[in-house]
Parts: C-alpha cells; structure tokens; sequence
C-alpha cells in the first residue's frame, strides 16, 4: 500500500484549482465537499500544452449565445468535474500497479492544468472493488468520464449515460460502441494505422517503382488488416506486387526496394519479418513498412533497424522530448520511481479531453473533430467519419545505426 500512500500525498501537492474525491471503497460515500468556484476565465487551454494544434473556434460565447454553425449551446462548466473508472484493487493487498500508474498519470495532467487556472473536481471509482460497474450518481455529476476499461464494463454503462459519453481509454475494439454514440475511443486502432502506413508509402515510393507486398494467400480473411491494406492500396493509386515469400523479392536490386507483409497469421509475420531483417544485415536494400501488430510476437529490434523500418504506431515515447523528460522527472521526485506506458496514456488521455471540455464546454464530444493534441506516448486525431474514433497514428523509423526518429 506504500505505492497508493504516495498517490495519497500527490493529491496535497495539486494546485488548489483542482481538487479530488474518491469512490475507492464499496459502500464508502464521498467525503466533505471540496471548495468549488464559479469561473475558468484564468485557464488557458492552449497555454498548457504547446504541441496542441486547433482549428479557429467561435468566439464570445455564453451559455444563452448558441455559434452559428453549432448543434449544440456551449455549456461552459465553471468547474470540470471529471469521472475515473479504473479497476485499481485498492482494498486488496496488491492493488493494479498498471492501473495506479494510469491514475498517477491522471493526476499529473491535472496537476499541470490546475497550474494553467483549470478549476477541477476529480471523483475516482474502483470499479474492480464494487458490484456496480459505474455508478449512476457518477455519470450524472461528471462532464468528463474516463472508463471503465473492458469492452463488456463499457458496454454495460453506456446503457446509462443518459445523452453522456464515455471515454474508452484503453480498449481499442470499443469502435463498435463509439458507432451507437455513447462511447469514445481514445486509443486509435489497426485500421488507422494502415490508413497513416498506406499514406506514408504513398509519399515515398518513387516514381515507376512498386511496393513489394509479402502475402501469406492462404489466411486472407474477408474484413481483417491485410484485406483492408490490399483494398486501400487500390483505392489510394499505391502499385504492388504480391509476392509469396522474401525469396521471390529482387534483392539483388541496387536499388531501394520497399515491402510490406499481408498476413492474418503470427507466426508468418514473424518468420517474414525475421527474413527480411536477415537480408537487410547481409546488405540488402530493403525498406520495410509495418504497424504496431509486426513489431510484438519476438521479433527482434535489430531486425526493424536492419531494414530501416518506418513503423506506423499507436503509441510511442520519444524520450528526447523536452515534454516527456519534464514528465519523467516530476514522476520520479513524486513517487521515486519510473513511469510506465500506462502513466503516460493516463496523462495523455486526462489532459486531451479536459482540455476538450474547457474548450467547448458540457457538450465538448460533438467538436471531436475540431481538435487535434500530441500528447507525451500518443496523438489525438478525430474526424467526422468513423465518429467519435481516435485516427491518430505516429510514424516512427529505425535507423541502421540503431536508432529511432518520430517523424
């Protein structure tokens, strides 16, 4: 419990424009109020992260004065009172550590933007410790809800929210629930990635030249990735090749050659990729396309930076980030330790969608489309079609000289 003490301590250290409540506890209520205010005019949305990029918004707004080209009146809380569904086992012995590292990264946004004049009410609801997935009270007094986790604990709360939304923050098949309008997706999934890797080949491939496309014939399943890389290849004009194995690819080419792997199957993945990095060590010139799904099932870094990979991913820590050493640094003088991926997708999702709110008030998921975010390990990036779908997706390449560039 040491590790939830520091969390404890952490909530003295936020600024007093934000404040916090807990639903830790099955049974437990929230204790005395905390000191709310009636204004955000102090709070600058676009003073707290210097990445977020937006596009023009209306201006002079109250909450009588609907924009002329809004659906909906901007209902500007004059304190963001934010929901945090997470399943932290905080009455067990061995609470979540992932999950308190995500509530920790929470709670350092919100430190930051508290900094900024955000004026914030947190309630956190342990959602592993309780019979009730997410408390009806909960989703009514909250403008911001992050959570619950699982698809299933997403889909049973949706039936609740009554006209709100949830924020799913780290179950990327909530896409199916984001398309019936009470939930949102904030991780981006495989279809972005393929979307921002057909795009990056598109840029690239010289002209008169073909992408070589490794494809495993036997295991290509109507509606999987490597359908829906074949058919936005056509769609975007990208000429291939389909190839049956790295055999048939002409490494003695002088010149650059580019490839990519179609495969439902891991194991093919995996032994294509391994053969690619193999070719590339020996001096072949290739330059492999691939997603997040092609750099897991054991296959090795040297391998990526043997073909000069350009990886397309949903998350990734650029660690020479003057924004993510600063973060790294106040998470270490505050819980003595290091942060892991679920700190970093904590604050990322924490402070886009606050910020989301403090932008466009009560209503702010009807303007999802109307800001873009870099955060510290992943972006932000919605459009009007698929709705309420995070598109965002970073490329990262690796160097022959070991190294790694976002770009």
């Amino acid at each position: 419990m040491k590790r939830f003490s520091i969390l404890a301590l952490l909530v003295c250290a936020l600024s007093l424009n934000a404040c916090a409540q807990w639903y830790l506890f099955p049974g437990k209520k929230k204790q005395a109020d905390t000191t709310k205010v009636d204004s955000m005019r102090n709070y600058r949305p676009d003073s707290v992260s210097k990445q977020a990029t937006t596009a023009p918004i209306d201006s002079v707004l109250t909450e009588e004065t609907p924009a002329v080209d809004s659906p909906y009146v901007l209902d500007m809380p004059g304190v963001i009172r934010i929901g945090l569904v997470l399943p932290l086992q905080a009455s067990t012995q061995k609470p979540s550590e992932n999950f308190l590292d995500f509530y920790s990264g929470a709670l350092l946004a919100l430190r930051e933007m508290g900094a900024a004049g955000l004026k914030a009410d947190l309630q956190v609801y342990d959602s592993a410790d309780s019979k009730t997935t997410v408390p009806q009270s909960l989703i009514d007094e909250s403008d911001v809800i992050i959570g619950p986790v699982s698809y299933e604990e997403l889909e049973s709360a949706a039936a609740l929210c009554n006209g709100k939304v949830l924020i799913s923050p780290l179950e990327p098949k909530a896409a199916a629930l984001a398309a019936a309008g009470a939930v949102v997706q904030a991780p981006s999934g495989w279809s972005a990635q393929v979307d921002e890797l057909v795009q990056w080949v598109r840029e690239e491939l010289p002209v008169g030249e073909v992408l070589y496309v490794i494809q495993d014939t036997t295991a290509l399943t109507p509606g999987g990735q490597s359908a829906y890389l074949l058919e936005r290849l056509q769609a975007r004009g990208v000429r291939y090749r389909s190839v049956a194995s790295v055999e048939e690819l002409p490494l003695e080419s002088k010149q650059k050659i580019r490839v990519t792997v179609a495969s439902e199957q891991d194991s093919f993945i995996t032994a294509t990729v391994r053969g690619l990095g193999i070719e590339g060590a020996r001096g072949g010139n290739i330059i492999f396309y691939g997603t997040a799904r092609m750099r897991t099932n054991g296959i090795a870094q040297t391998d990526l930076h043997n073909m000069e990979a350009r990886m397309v991913l949903s998350y990734f820590i650029d660690y020479d980030d003057p924004a993510v050493r600063n973060f790294v640094l106040t998470y270490r003088s505050l819980f003595q330790g290091e942060p892991g991926s679920f700190a970093f997708q904590g604050y990322d999702t924490t402070h886009y969608f606050v910020t989301m709110c403090a932008k466009y008030g009560r209503q702010w998921y009807k303007k999802l489309d109307e800001y873009v975010e870099k955060g510290l390990q992943a972006d932000f990036r919605f459009r009007e079609e698929p709705a309420r779908v995070n598109q965002a997706a970073r490329r990262v390449v690796y160097r022959s000289d070991l190294t790694t560039e976002r770009r």
